[in-house]
């Protein structure tokens, strides 16, 4: 399985995992099977690109998504792609992926709000800097 983690800087394995999906410079895709890395960039509509960003970290291939947590907004759009997101990650990609593996992580299931961020979203009413300077 591929999981895909938003991550700050240039990504890989030792980078942090980003506390704001939308807003991650890269996203870092994990092969559970292959131990392959891949980073993308975040190019995205949410950092003046072009699409969403669930469908930017669905165009990475990855089969899930493992996070701190996502917006409502994302969140309806990978329910909508049948995209499974995992919940509660912190630290680096590596500590990241190896509680996804060990099952130390909430799915959120449709209808839930479990992976849900506290922020307000629909008017930007929030600031960036809880996640030290994702916006490089």
């Amino acid at each position: 399985m591929q999981v895909c983690v938003p991550t700050r800087g240039d990504g890989g394995l030792d980078a942090d995992v980003s506390h704001h999906f939308g807003r991650a410079p890269t996203y870092t895709v994990y092969d559970t099977e292959t131990g392959s890395v891949e980073v993308h960039d975040n190019d995205s509509d949410h950092r003046g690109g072009s699409g969403s960003p669930p469908e930017t970290v669905a165009d990475t291939g990855a089969d899930a998504l493992v996070c701190v947590h996502v917006g409502a907004r994302a969140s309806d759009q990978f329910h909508a792609m049948d995209f499974p997101i995992y919940c509660g990650a912190d630290g680096t990609v590596r500590e990241a992926v190896q509680r996804f593996q060990d099952d130390d992580l909430e799915r959120e299931l449709p209808g839930e709000d479990n992976c849900r961020d506290d922020h307000d979203h629909d008017g930007h009413g929030h600031n960036h800097e809880h996640d030290g300077g994702d916006k490089q």
